[in-house]
């Protein structure tokens, strides 16, 4: 009997050294191979003028060079819909159909200009942003950092379930927040891949915090890229409060 408790004991030592073995998380994509995004964003606007709009963008992303330690990405929107409610004035926008009112014409003003787009972006293997480039017509009205931030931020040492790092980026090109400060956790590996939960601050130009940002993505085991993502951030300014959770599947 002592036998097989010593025996058993030891076995559940190896299965505890398995699950904490480290991780060195690297960026690997397929040269070549296309990913396809399916992006869902829900924004409330709580103020003097409220308004809640669903969002929903299908992209095509696709590594075209590695060199060194960087990969060039081309990301592609094939598709955008959106669905506003401003209280007494409600929109709808399908890039896939024509506009059916002046209202549907107005929204597509905003969106139909990103369909078929192609934006460049130069990441690390570590998912640190290197360069976006924008197409001609689009980098006046578009802001960086929502392309730039296409990986979740990877740590720079290997790491075992329960470890942490910190992570900050300038957001030069959004209006309300000028940096993000986030700590990441590798929770566990499981069947569908790493997870990792991400949580921090936003900060405005002053450095004050003006929100919060929360969520957990499962990365692919293979190429570190997001399998899935649940993302909460919520922002108080001028007089609003913003919450906006993001989902996003990739195949």
């Amino acid at each position: 009997m002592k036998k097989y408790i010593i025996t058993g004991i030891a076995v559940c030592l190896g299965f505890i050294s398995f699950a904490q073995k480290s991780v060195d998380f690297k960026l690997n994509p397929e040269i070549g191979k296309p990913m396809t995004i399916d992006m869902l964003v829900k924004t409330d606007v709580d103020g003097p003028q409220s308004v809640i709009m669903d969002m929903n963008m299908k992209m095509n992303m696709t590594p075209t060079k590695k060199e060194d330690e960087n990969f060039t990405i081309e990301s592609t929107t094939k598709s955008v819909k959106v669905d506003l409610d401003a209280g007494m004035m409600t929109m709808s926008y399908n890039s896939d159909e024509e506009p059916k009112d002046e209202m549907s014409k107005m929204l597509g003003e905003q969106f139909a200009k990103l369909i078929d787009q192609t934006v460049t972006i130069v990441l690390t293997s570590k998912g640190k942003p290197v360069d976006v480039i924008f197409p001609e017509g689009l980098s006046n009205s578009m802001d960086k950092g929502a392309f730039s931030n296409i990986s979740t931020p990877l740590p720079a040492e290997p790491v075992s379930p329960g470890s942490t790092w910190q992570h900050s980026a300038d957001m030069p090109d959004n209006p309300l927040i000028a940096k993000t400060e986030t700590t990441s956790t590798f929770r566990e590996e499981n069947a569908d891949g790493y997870v990792i939960d991400v949580e921090g601050k936003l900060l405005d130009g002053a450095s004050a915090e003006v929100g919060t940002i929360s969520g957990t993505y499962t990365l692919d085991k293979n190429t570190l890229f997001t399998k899935t993502g649940q993302i909460k951030t919520s922002i108080e300014a001028q007089g609003a409060k913003i919450i906006s959770d993001v989902t996003l599947t990739v195949q």
